[in-house]
């Protein structure tokens, strides 16, 4: 209350304007000052009252003023302490996931997250390297148990694993896990209702859907294993795992040992054999309808699907990808039909 205000207060309780509630409180602050005249309480009108009962006023407002905070929710350490403990209740929830139903004590994991812009690599305890990519997140253990390797992905990052057969390494999303000995493959697993995939580089993995409340049986029987330029997609929808290849195959052979792509009237099914062992990619196809085709081409730096699509158009052949193998549908050449290319 200001000065102002207590004076039109008093105005008002002196000409009976006053409500209830008003005249309560001038009345009750003037028996408040400590008079013991028998003065009426009209003497108010008195401005020696006035200044004494506005002093009192003055006095009783700093002994209890309280100072006011803004309110905790509202404050940057509370919204940054509630960040950390959402993250580790999302961290917790997982592990408590994977490890619900299991009778060994689960170790407790490191927890590293990429919130940079570049890629971050991890050593871990048994000397496997993990690239994480920005925003993704790895739990791991400090030290590995002796008979299993067990790493949780939330995002995408590529591994590069030790071979160590008496301790196989497992990579655990949401719902796909990835069993390796000693290999190099690529993990995307953003969680949702996106898909997973599993790229292998070097080696060869296993990859199963991880078991949930609502799997099915057909579910669980759905596992793939996967070889170089070989990749397994994971669709939520409707849990199916489909085998695929790398969405960039890569040469296979070292690098002082470049394959030859030169083809003059070489037979359709030497060529198949040369692309199976520079990608590492099996064709299907009928040898003996093919038998008879020939190429004349040369290739070099197109990607294999670039060098299947030119073989195809050259050839008049279709080709298809299934189950992570290339399957050559041709109807076969006449001895008059030798394609090659213009």
């Amino acid at each position: 209350m200001t000065p102002f205000d207590f004076r039109q207060l008093l105005r008002r309780y002196r000409s009976g304007q006053a409500t209830a509630e008003e005249t309560r409180r001038v009345e009750a602050w003037y028996e408040s000052m400590g008079t013991k005249s028998k003065q009426p309480v009209d003497s108010v009108e008195d401005k020696a009252v006035q200044q004494r009962m506005w002093a009192y006023i003055q006095t009783e407002t700093d002994s209890q003023t309280v100072v006011r905070s803004l309110p905790v929710y509202r404050q940057s350490w509370f919204r940054v302490a509630a960040s950390v403990l959402l993250l580790l209740g999302l961290f917790g929830y997982g592990l408590w996931q994977w490890s619900d139903g299991r009778k060994e004590p689960v170790e407790l994991l490191s927890v590293q997250m990429n919130n940079t812009q570049k890629p971050m690599r991890i050593r871990l305890d048994d000397g496997s390297s993990v690239t994480l990519e920005p925003g993704s997140f790895l739990r791991y253990p400090s030290h590995f148990s002796a008979t299993k390797r067990e790493v949780f992905l939330t995002g995408e990052a590529f591994f590069s694993v030790t071979r160590q057969p008496q301790r196989p390494f497992l990579v655990i999303t949401d719902r796909v896990v990835t069993r390796v000995l000693g290999t190099s493959f690529r993990v995307k697993a953003f969680g949702g209702k996106a898909n997973v995939s599993v790229t292998v580089r070097t080696g060869k993995v296993s990859v199963f859907s991880r078991p949930t409340t609502s799997t099915s049986a057909k579910e669980l029987d759905n596992a793939v294993v996967l070889v170089p330029n070989q990749r397994a997609v994971f669709y939520p929808a409707d849990a199916r795992l489909v085998k695929t290849l790398a969405e960039n195959p890569v040469l296979l052979t070292p690098d002082n040992q470049q394959p030859d792509f030169n083809f003059v009237d070489t037979p359709l099914p030497v060529v198949f054999d040369r692309l199976e062992k520079a990608y590492g990619v099996d064709f299907v196809y009928d040898a003996d309808a093919l038998a008879r085709c020939t190429l004349t081409a040369r290739l070099s730096n197109e990607s294999l699907y670039e060098k299947l699509a030119l073989i195809s158009e050259v050839t008049h052949a279709r080709h298809e990808v299934i189950d992570g193998q290339v399957v050559i549908d041709s109807r076969g050449c006449t001895p008059a039909h030798k394609p090659t290319t213009p």
